[in-house]
């Protein structure tokens, strides 16, 4: 997978990556490559999973003057005279996401419309010192977060020109699940394993390989005892015509935690049985096109009084596969992108069985983004306790980020 479709890694790795992004920063506007380059990158930006990771790293102001002294003490042998000391105010960077939906539903109960505030994002960053990052990420989503909430509130030591370790503590998103995709809605893989929780997160990352481990206190836990790792290895390119890749492997002792699940688990504080998560992840690149691949799901049975299906204990999985193209239209760039996404034994937590997207977006101007989506949902069969039924449902979602 290239620069242009950046992915949902924990903010542990965030001070790292802020070299890389230099170096897109650095990249030539006229270059049409860069064109196809920057509109996946913003797409990916829209999604507030992927901008998370954005609001997270080391500001790019910090890691160009660091950059350029560097290339002047290569070149005299000597270092600079001391410059002015530079205003308190660099040291913060300001972020945001807007979403606003509009959307029809034709589903057996019958039809419905609405018009929402999907998604509201306000991050704050604060480099307090080379190795240290503070990050507060507000959220609102109608209907959900209500009045807004802290969504993010972390501390990463980190820095990506001195060593290949990082460490983020504080709540966060965890580095379970990989979640990409070019879809409006999330994918049904983020709707079981998606988790957040006050953790500590150690990083490691070292050419194309990086390495996470989590450690945190669940909603399920008696004590500190939920942990995890991410493993991955990612193979990125400046050149369109050059094939990128990234293949992702990530494991959790304990997914009654994740967001979903500990909504639906009988008895959040007392488990029967605590099942551990697994989650695979694939993507390549190549020219204008690009495709990718989730799975994600229990390794096991849940005991059936925390979470049951068919009469017995449920094992729920979920997998996503995309494919998505770029191009111009109107001298604007575009994208298009069909999914296939399916569920196993995750009846309890009201996602269908099978369902199929289409999505169209245009970049209309800088960074913002108008794009259409076709949802297709069929249920499970009346014999695993569903309805068999199926629904239709039409987004239209207009997005702008800073």
């Amino acid at each position: 997978m290239t620069r242009r479709t950046r992915f949902q890694w924990a903010a542990g790795l965030s001070g790292m990556l802020s070299a890389i992004l230099t170096v897109n920063a650095a990249a030539d506007p006229s270059d049409p490559t860069i064109e196809v380059e920057a509109l996946r990158q913003e797409i990916l930006n829209l999604k507030h999973k992927v901008e998370r990771l954005e609001k997270s790293r080391v500001p790019l102001n910090l890691q160009l003057e660091q950059a350029a002294e560097k290339e002047s003490v290569g070149q005299t042998g000597e270092t600079e005279a001391p410059k002015p000391e530079a205003s308190w105010w660099n040291n913060f960077r300001l972020n945001g996401l807007a979403e606003v939906e509009a959307s029809y539903a034709d589903t057996p109960e019958g039809s419905e419309s609405d018009l929402t505030v999907s998604t509201v994002e306000l991050g704050l960053d604060a480099q307090v010192h080379p190795w240290v990052n503070a990050h507060i990420l507000v959220l609102y989503e109608q209907d959900a977060t209500d009045p807004p909430e802290i969504d993010e509130a972390i501390i990463t030591i980190a820095n990506g020109e001195q060593s290949p370790w990082s460490l983020a503590l504080g709540r966060q998103y965890v580095s379970f699940g990989h979640y990409d995709s070019y879809m409006v809605s999330d994918p049904l893989t983020l709707e079981i394993g998606e988790t957040r929780a006050t953790a500590a997160q150690l990083g490691f990352m070292q050419g194309d390989f990086h390495a996470l481990t989590f450690i945190y206190k669940g909603d399920t836990d008696d004590q500190v005892e939920s942990v995890g790792i991410n493993l991955g290895l990612i193979h990125e390119t400046e050149a369109s015509e050059e094939p990128g890749y990234t293949l992702e492997l990530s494991w959790m002792n304990n997914l009654a935690n994740s967001n979903s699940l500990r909504d639906f688990i009988s008895h959040p504080g007392r488990l029967e049985k605590r099942t551990a998560g697994l989650g695979l992840a694939a993507s390549a690149s190549l020219g204008n096109w690009t495709l990718m691949g989730e799975y994600l799901g229990a390794i096991s049975d849940f005991d059936s009084q925390d979470l049951a299906f068919d009469g017995r204990g449920a094992r729920p999985q979920a997998s996503n596969l995309e494919a998505a193209y770029h191009f111009h239209l109107f001298d604007k760039e575009t994208f298009t992108a069909l999914a296939w996404q399916h569920s196993r034994e995750a009846l309890a937590l009201e996602l269908p069985e099978n369902r199929y997207l289409i999505t169209l977006g245009m970049e209309i101007f800088t960074h913002t983004t108008l794009a259409v989506e076709y949802a297709h949902d069929v249920d499970y069969a009346q014999g695993d306790g569903g309805s068999g039924r199926s629904s239709d449902l039409f987004t239209l979602q207009l997005a702008a980020s800073f």
